[in-house]
C-alpha cells in the first residue's frame, strides 16, 4: 500500500471521529502552547539581562587590580607586561581619588578618575549632554548627573570646577609622601549617572602631579574566546581580574536551570496530552478491530496496517503542535506589543520579555513528532498483530 493513500487513510479515520480528533489534538495543542510560552519567557528574560548589561565588545575586556597587595602594583612595566600577552590588544590604565569638588559656593565630597579618552572609549559612557575631553591633556573633566544636582550647578557646562584630592604614597614614586593636588577643570560634559558623585579628568593630567602607579587597568581582548586564557594569565602574575563575561555566564548559568525548570512543568503537560492520544488510538483500535480483520482478509499486510496506525498518531502529534506553536508565539508576541505600549506610554525604555527563535520552533515540531511517534507503537504494534478471523468474530 502507498504511503500516500495510508495517509489519506489516515486522515479519513481522523475525520470520521471529529470531536474525539479534536479534542486530542487539542490536548497536544495546550502542552505545547504552554511550553513554547514558557520556554519563550525564559529565553526572552535571559536576552534582557544579557543584553541590558553587556555588548559583544565588553565581553572582550578584563578589568584589573592589585587588590591589596603590597608587593605588586600597577604600573608601567605592568601595562607592559598587560600588553605583551597574546591576545591582548589594548591596555587602559586608569586612577580613582578621594576628592572635594568645588562649583563656585556649593562644595561636595565625590570621587575624581583619571580616565584618557581611550579608556571612557572601553566604557561606552552614556552623555546626559555635553561632550567628551577635547585631548587626554586637557584640562577638561565630565561629571556625572549626582554632582551636577549635589552640586546645584544645572548650567555647569563651559563653567570651571575646583577638585582638590590627596594622592597616597602607594601611587607616587617611591620614596614620595602623600600630597595634596589642586586642579581647576573647565567641566565640557555630563554623564548620565545619579549613583553618587564623580568626575572624570584626563589620565594624563594626573600623571603630570607625579602619579606613576594606578588604581586599576582594563585589558582588551581580540576576541571573547580568549578572554578566560588572558584572565589566567594575568592572575599568575598576581593581580585580581574580573570581566562582564563572568556576570554573563553566571546569568547564562541560571536561567539554564531556570529552563530546565520550566521544561519540567511543559513535560507533565505533554505526559497527559500523551496518555489523551494513547487512549484515543487504542479506543480507535477497539472499534476498528473488525475493520483491521477485513482490511487483512483481503490482503493488507501487517506493515500497512503498522503504518496506518502510525499515521494516525503522527498526524494528531503533528497538526497538535504546529496549533500549539502558533498560539504559544501569538500570546507572546501580543504579550510583547502590550508591554513595549506601556513602557512608551510610561517613558520607559521598551524591552521584548518574550522571544522565540527559529530552532525552539524546529525542535518543538521534532520533538512533538517523536512523542507522538512513540504513543503510537503501542496501538499500532497491537494492530498489526489482530488475528484475522478472531478480528472478524469481534463484537
Amino acid at each position: 500500500m502507498k504511503v500516500s493513500y495510508i495517509i489519506k487513510l489516515a486522515l479519513k479515520n481522523l475525520r470520521g471521529h471529529k470531536m474525539r480528533t479534536l479534542l486530542t489534538a487539542g490536548g497536544v495543542a495546550i502542552s505545547v502552547g504552554f511550553i513554547v510560552f514558557l520556554i519563550s519567557l525564559g529565553l526572552g528574560l535571559q536576552r534582557v539581562s544579557t543584553k541590558q548589561i553587556a555588548n559583544l565588545e565588553a565581553l572582550q575586556v578584563l578589568d584589573v587590580v592589585a587588590g591589596k597587595s603590597k608587593i605588586i602594583s600597577i604600573n608601567e612595566d605592568a601595562l607592559t607586561k598587560f600588553a605583551g600577552i597574546s591576545g591582548v590588544v589594548q591596555v587602559e590604565p586608569h586612577v580613582s581619588l578621594a576628592s572635594s569638588l568645588k562649583y563656585q559656593t556649593s562644595e561636595i565630597d565625590g570621587v575624581v578618575y583619571g580616565k584618557n579618552l581611550e579608556f571612557i572609549n572601553l566604557e561606552e559612557i552614556k552623555l546626559a549632554a555635553g561632550k567628551k575631553y577635547s585631548s587626554n591633556s586637557a584640562d577638561e573633566a565630565i561629571i556625572n548627573l549626582a554632582g551636577q544636582s549635589q552640586l546645584s550647578a544645572p548650567d555647569i557646562i563651559g563653567k570651571n570646577l575646583v577638585v582638590t584630592s590627596v594622592v597616597k604614597s602607594d601611587l607616587l614614586a617611591a620614596g614620595e609622601k602623600p600630597k595634596k593636588i589642586d586642579l581647576t577643570l573647565k567641566v565640557v560634559g555630563i554623564i548620565d549617572d545619579k549613583s553618587a558623585p564623580y568626575v572624570y579628568v584626563p589620565l594624563d593630567v594626573l600623571k603630570s602631579q607625579g602619579i606613576v602607579s594606578f588604581t586599576g587597568a582594563k585589558v582588551k581582548t581580540d576576541s571573547r574566546e580568549t578572554v578566560d586564557k588572558v584572565k589566567l594569565q594575568i592572575e599568575n602574575m598576581g593581580f585580581k581580574t574580573s570581566s562582564i563575561k563572568d556576570t554573563v555566564d553566571q546569568i547564562n548559568q541560571f536561567f539554564s536551570i531556570f529552563q530546565i525548570v520550566l521544561i519540567s512543568f511543559g513535560a507533565i503537560a505533554i505526559i497527559v496530552s500523551c496518555l489523551g492520544m494513547f487512549n484515543t488510538l487504542t479506543v480507535t483500535l477497539l472499534e476498528k478491530t473488525r475493520e483491521v480483520g477485513f482490511m487483512k482478509a483481503l490482503g493488507t499486510t501487517r506493515r500497512d496496517i503498522y503504518r496506518l496506525f502510525i499515521s494516525e498518531s503522527l498526524l494528531i502529534g503533528f497538526l497538535g503542535s504546529v496549533v500549539g506553536i502558533l498560539v504559544g508565539v501569538t500570546i507572546g508576541f501580543s504579550l510583547n506589543l502590550t508591554i513595549i505600549g506601556l513602557a512608551k506610554a510610561s517613558g520607559n525604555q521598551p524591552v521584548e520579555i518574550f522571544y522565540t527563535p527559529y530552532y525552539l520552533v524546529l525542535i518543538t515540531i521534532a520533538s512533538s513528532t517523536v512523542i507522538s511517534f512513540l504513543t503510537g507503537l503501542y496501538p499500532a504494534r497491537r494492530a498489526a498483530r489482530i488475528n484475522a478471523l478472531d478480528a472478524m468474530r469481534y463484537e
